[in-house]
């Protein structure tokens, strides 16, 4: 099954913020991202503490957090690791 991947403003926002090979690295790892979007407790985990179920997926030294909608999938805000660790 692939999922279709959706970015929110914010994440947009956040991604203009980083230099450009840095940018490459998240995207290329939010399209693996389509493919399996099932917490493994290493990459992808469930935050917890949060009414609606959100995930983090960690691409190198950045954090994705994400939304599971049925088959699609919804950024919502990409943080450096430090920045993460801070806001959740």
């Amino acid at each position: 099954m692939t999922w279709e991947v959706f970015l929110s403003e914010k994440a947009r926002q956040d991604l203009d913020s980083f230099p450009p090979r840095i940018v490459d690295q998240i995207l290329t790892d939010c399209r693996r991202l389509a493919q399996d979007p099932i917490p493994d407790g290493k990459r992808i985990k469930k935050l917890k503490g949060y009414r609606a179920p959100l995930y983090r997926l960690r691409a190198g030294d950045y954090r994705v957090v994400f939304q599971r909608k049925g088959t699609r999938i919804d950024i919502v805000r990409v943080f450096s690791k430090g920045d993460f660790e801070r806001a959740y």
